[in-house]
């Protein structure tokens, strides 16, 4: 049976409707489109001009370790909606709009009496729309939520920034970062045409800070600051190879934020580890509605009010269509990380929006010369069917241990757990990696 935490009723639950005098928490969620947890200055990246989630940052809550369910926008965006890992809703290929018959977080707040709202990009077509009672594109300003929602009800908001997704221009910010002075990963080659790219996306996160600091004001000045949660997070990694679109660190690890006056405390910092598929239920947990038995997640509310709270042990990553047929599935825990390629006689192939890049470009023409190693092997033309990792020894995630007899039992143990996690979710692929249980502690064999 899948593990689930129901929290409903729950003491951090009551702890926050005392603190608000029984009101109703209003929420508001703020999510970014292709950031990596790395690029915010209170991550430690000073580069980037960030000031207003600096300052969300230093009032509330600030996660080390919180990853998507996907690295693909549409099914990452799902598992938020529905509380569920994207296969299980059918949403698992890029621009798939959730199905009808899936109830999601809108349709229960509307039920618990709250206002719902959306600015800008969902990714879940115009009829995921039509459950909003209110719906903001690119030209609506942040202001008309707050002029137009009834006085009378709480509310739920999500502004869904269009920023740092590509393609990138110049004049996205003033004054616009410097590529000497842009932090690069080590998994990206240190040469001037991925400097200026990453120069570009910083511009873009720039902006999107500042319309941070936008909602921010209007929140305060509305009334709402007291009695307003908010979390800040992003639908996958960075969008330069071997992050968006792979089950690498850079293409599921995110920023995330919460932050609620007097309540989340101030400066505070956890390491545990936190999936996406667990804001549903945490919203839930904090407004009082019950998690229904379909959801996946877990409640992190204990945490933003300082209660016990027994952390995960691993969280779970798929990745499916993205312009190309990329079936892959992985287990991470605190040190290693187990990926499972279903379509291993295909080389790596970046999605759309990155093959025109300046860095994928530069990597493409120098890649028989001057690409590090651990790049040059993205232009192999095959990829092997597991890959195990120790993200402590490695964390470029660079040397494969599936072969390793000193790693064989950790080996067949994360390929247990990752096989009843695609059993316990009705995963379409077939879970052809062995059992957590099984006698004889050894997978069979899978072939293609």
């Amino acid at each position: 049976m899948l593990r689930r935490q129901f929290l409903q009723n729950s003491a951090a639950s009551s702890l926050l409707s005392q603190s608000t005098g029984g009101k109703p928490i209003n929420f508001v969620f703020l999510i970014s489109d292709d950031h990596t947890a790395a690029d915010l200055g209170c991550y430690g990246n000073k580069a980037v001009t960030s000031p207003n989630l600096d300052r969300l940052a230093r009032e509330g809550m600030r996660f080390e370790k919180c990853f998507v369910t996907s690295p693909q926008c549409s099914p990452n965006r799902s598992s938020i909606f529905t509380g569920c890992t994207a296969h299980t809703t059918g949403t698992s290929r890029l621009h798939v709009p959730l199905p009808p018959w899936e109830p999601t977080i809108i349709d229960a707040f509307k039920q618990k009496g709250y206002h719902t709202g959306l600015f800008r990009k969902h990714h879940h077509g115009s009829g995921f729309e039509k459950k909003l009672d209110f719906y903001g594109d690119a030209k609506a300003p942040f202001s008309r939520f707050f002029e137009t929602k009834p006085k009378d009800k709480p509310f739920w908001l999500q502004v869904g920034f269009t920023d740092p997704h590509r393609p990138y221009k110049d004049g996205a910010f003033q004054p616009p970062h410097d590529p000497k002075q842009v932090i690069v990963p080590k998994w990206l080659p240190d040469w001037p045409e991925v400097r200026k790219d990453l120069a570009h996306y910083y511009d873009f996160i720039a902006r999107m800070d500042a319309e941070v600091g936008q909602v921010m004001e209007l929140l305060r000045s509305s009334g709402h600051g007291e009695d307003t949660m908010v979390i800040m997070t992003g639908d996958n990694g960075m969008p330069f190879p071997r992050a968006k679109g792979t089950l690498y660190e850079a293409g599921i690890h995110v920023p995330m934020l919460a932050w609620m006056s007097g309540r989340v405390a101030a400066g505070s910092v956890k390491s545990e580890m936190i999936s996406h598929v667990d804001l549903a239920s945490t919203w839930f947990d904090a407004a009082g509605i019950p998690q229904t038995p379909k959801m996946q997640g877990r409640s992190f509310l204990p945490l933003l009010v300082g209660k016990p709270y027994k952390a995960r042990t691993e969280v779970f990553c798929e990745r499916n269509w993205h312009d190309t047929f990329e079936p892959m599935r992985s287990i991470r825990t605190e040190q290693h990380k187990l990926i499972f390629n279903a379509s291993p006689h295909f080389p790596y192939r970046p999605p759309s929006d990155l093959e025109n890049s300046p860095t994928w470009q530069a990597m493409l023409a120098r890649r028989r010369s001057e690409t590090p190693l651990h790049l040059r092997q993205m232009f192999s033309p095959t990829r092997p069917v597991m890959q195990l990792f120790d993200l402590a020894e490695d964390p470029l995630e660079v040397n494969n241990l599936v072969e390793s007899p000193k790693h064989a039992d950790i080996r067949l143990n994360l390929e247990g757990r990752l096989s009843n996690w695609m059993n316990e979710t009705y995963d379409f692929l077939p879970a052809g990696l062995g059992a957590a249980n099984d006698p004889l502690g050894r997978s069979w064999p899978f072939t293609l």
